[in-house]
């Protein structure tokens, strides 16, 4: 089993350990770590310290509360997985009583705000993502070591200010918390999983040069494991049967459905020759496609000398939809794949051809040309709320178009899909299977709570929006500016305590976003500065180091550059398309459709990973933002 934690153990094997042995633990720990730079010598005084504080807190806590230590957990250093190469605060301690006592230590004599914010995020990641944290009761502190120290105050997080090598309020709470009925055997705690869904487009590197499914036994998890083991199945069924299926997956933004898709793709590539099954990954979002090339490319060359399972090209897996759709146009037995997987099929066209005013619909084009296969299956992933392109088919008119599609293959297609799509065929009758219906967000865990904060927003109803926005503020940054300096300063300084140590090229993203239709900001991804298609992929994937990074704040993804695609903290520049006036928000831009403005901000509203910033030169906008329970840096 790979290391965990740089040292962790019982109450009593941690006071029967010499600081020597903890400190070599602790360094060769460091040492194994993929991710981290050289060893600071500040950071081994910090250990140093962190070892007698917490010995004579310890002792003090035994002593007072008469309990056996060997009943009680202490884990330093614990790593997070799936978060990048990061590793939680300095201490976590588990009592029997089922509490969590995250802490994390400063020593210095005042703690900065993104501090704060960090170990108020390693208490909620720890609560919302280790699998044996989920259910305790979860307490964050920052113990400021340093004479003269300075108190702060925050709802989540307690400022503990060291007193003669003791942690007061710390020991406090925690005999405390052993006054309490013990129930839960804290040895099960160090067994406990991080089961955080990576980014997208770290999921994609696992995938084809790890061979690694990203593990996620959260329902959500399950849910994608169930679907994509329902796929794989089909398709063996289909293979053996002579059969071709289409396959409606249903997902709401944030369900995983993209990485789904692609883990699919991948699985079936590696079980079966590839060149017998040529499974694919479509999607007409260019940009996504380009990231994820980019991506594939980018980790390629980092992971030369790794071994392991066959490692498969995902990049010819990996494709845009337009020469595909070109293919078929010019004839129908013209492609051989016989796994293809369309992501957000909702989106598709409702013609193949838009100049041409009798060209089927992209979804006639495709059932035709599955109906010419000897067997296949088609998996169209679907979601709802983001059209924001001219000729995109929104979900209703998807189906009732999928309806006749089939209906036109006499039989030769059978259709599967959700219950909750099911009911709306009125020309055919599907195979209901809800395994297919990706009902729970895994992207992040703030997810429905930042959702219902958009539609609020979105909905001019600032009271529920204000509610939501005090919910989710502890754990989700939501800043309002009105400075281009400020966004970034904070978000400079939000990266450099995260993820302090770390040298991952992805391991924090963060850069600006813009309306298409919003006015000038800074220059656009595919304008002007940059040729077009050349500069989106280095932008989300090289290190913030890279001239082209999205973290030198050079350049501005639209919404067609963004969806489908995340940042650790997205900054937005609200634009002049969408304002506040007489008390409502107005649509003011020439997109076809009102709708596609709403849909362009309800993307650009939720990149964010881990937090969202906001700059908004309107005032009357920027008014309305604040009520919306934005907080004004």
């Amino acid at each position: 089993m790979d290391l965990k934690a740089g040292w962790d153990g019982t109450w009593q094997d941690f006071l029967s350990t010499d600081k020597a042995s903890f400190l070599e633990s602790l360094v060769s720990f460091h040492r194994s770590l993929s991710w981290t730079q050289d060893l600071d010598p500040a950071q081994r005084y910090a250990w140093e310290t962190e070892y007698d504080v917490m010995t004579a807190t310890l002792h003090h806590v035994v002593n007072d509360a008469k309990v056996e230590p060997e009943k009680c957990w202490i884990a330093f250093e614990q790593e997070l997985i799936g978060e990048g190469g990061k590793r939680a605060a300095d201490v976590n301690l588990v009592t029997p009583a089922g509490e969590l006592f995250v802490v994390e230590f400063k020593h210095k004599q005042e703690a900065s705000e993104y501090e704060i914010l960090r170990a108020n995020s390693d208490l909620q990641t720890m609560r919302r993502y280790h699998s044996e944290s989920i259910d305790l009761v979860g307490h964050g502190f920052v113990v400021l070591t340093k004479p003269g120290a300075k108190p702060f105050q925050h709802p989540n997080v307690v400022c503990d200010i060291a007193d003669e090598g003791l942690v007061p309020q710390l020991a406090s709470q925690l005999i405390t918390s052993l006054s309490k009925p013990g129930y839960y055997d804290v040895l099960q705690w160090a067994k406990g999983e991080f089961y955080r869904q990576p980014s997208i487009l770290h999921g994609t590197a696992q995938v084809f040069f790890d061979a690694k499914i990203p593990t996620l036994k959260t329902s959500a998890g399950e849910n994608i494991d169930q679907a994509r083991t329902a796929l794989l199945k089909l398709y063996q069924h289909a293979r053996d049967k002579q059969q071709r299926y289409v396959v409606v997956v249903h997902g709401r933004p944030g369900a995983g459905k993209t990485l789904l898709g692609i883990s699919s793709v991948a699985e079936i590539a590696r079980s079966e020759s590839a060149k017998q099954s040529e499974p694919i990954f479509l999607s007409g979002n260019g940009p996504l496609v380009q990231v994820l090339q980019h991506t594939l490319d980018y980790s390629g060359k980092q992971s030369v000398g790794r071994t392991g399972d066959k490692v498969i090209d995902g990049r010819v897996m990996i494709q845009d939809l337009l020469p595909f759709k070109k293919d078929l146009k010019r004839s129908l037995k013209s492609r051989r794949e016989t796994f293809v997987v369309f992501d957000e099929a909702q989106r598709a066209w409702d013609k193949a051809s838009p100049r041409e005013s009798q060209s089927p619909s992209e979804l006639m084009l495709f059932c035709n040309w599955l109906a010419c296969q000897p067997f296949g299956v088609l998996v169209l992933l679907v979601g709802d709320g983001q059209a924001i392109h001219r000729n995109e088919m929104q979900l209703d008119q998807m189906l009732v178009d999928l309806d006749a599609a089939i209906r036109a293959q006499n039989g030769k297609v059978i259709p599967i899909m959700p219950s909750l799509h099911a009911g709306k065929m009125q020309l055919v009758t599907p195979i209901k299977k809800d395994v297919y219906n990706l009902k729970t967000p895994i992207r992040q865990a703030y997810t429905e709570s930042l959702d219902k904060w958009i539609e609020a927003v979105l909905s001019n109803n600032s009271d529920q929006a204000q509610k939501v926005a005090l919910d989710i503020q502890a754990y989700y940054p939501l800043r309002l500016t009105q400075n281009q300096q400020t966004a970034e300063t904070y978000a400079l300084g939000v990266q450099q305590t995260m993820h302090e140590g770390n040298k991952l090229q992805d391991a924090f993203r963060t850069g600006w976003l813009m309306s298409s239709q919003g006015g000038k900001f800074i220059e656009e991804v595919q304008k002007d500065k940059y040729k077009p298609g050349k500069h989106i992929g280095p932008w989300y994937v090289e290190p913030p180091s890279s001239e082209n990074s999205c973290c030198q704040f050079e350049a501005a993804c639209t919404e067609f550059s963004c969806q489908g695609l995340e940042l650790s903290l997205a900054l937005f520049n609200w634009g002049q398309d969408m304002v506040y006036r007489n008390g409502k928000l107005v649509v003011e831009d020439r997109r076809q459709y009102e709708h596609y403005t709403e849909g362009s901000y309800r993307v650009l509203l939720s990149r964010g990973r881990s937090g969202l910033v906001v700059k908004c030169d309107d005032q009357e906008t920027f008014e309305y933002l604040k009520q919306c329970g934005m907080q004004v840096m």
